[in-house]
């Protein structure tokens, strides 16, 4: 939590920092930027934090996670319909 509360505060303040710092930076170019830099900071607070053992955790060992043919084909079915609609009208 505290990671993502570190990227949620550092991309208001790495914007402006890179705005008055670098201002002939296109806008698209900073923001890919802080992204980046946010992405770096949260992995990194993360890292940082010394975490134990959550009771609230849950167990995963337990559940099943596994899909039916059914929904595998249907996915599959979306997915090239999708593939299909975007090489017709791209």
């Amino acid at each position: 939590a505290h990671g993502a509360l570190a990227a949620a505060i550092g991309s208001a303040v790495l914007s402006f920092a890179l705005k008055m710092l670098w201002p002939e930076l296109p806008f698209i170019d900073r923001v890919g930027l802080v992204f980046l830099l946010c992405l770096g900071l949260g992995i990194l607070v993360t890292l940082m934090e010394k975490s134990g053992v959550q009771d609230n955790a849950v167990d995963l060992e337990d559940i099943d996670f596994s899909t039916s043919r059914n929904f595998n084909l249907s996915a599959l079915g979306v997915v090239l319909i999708l593939t299909a609609l975007y090489a017709t009208w791209w």
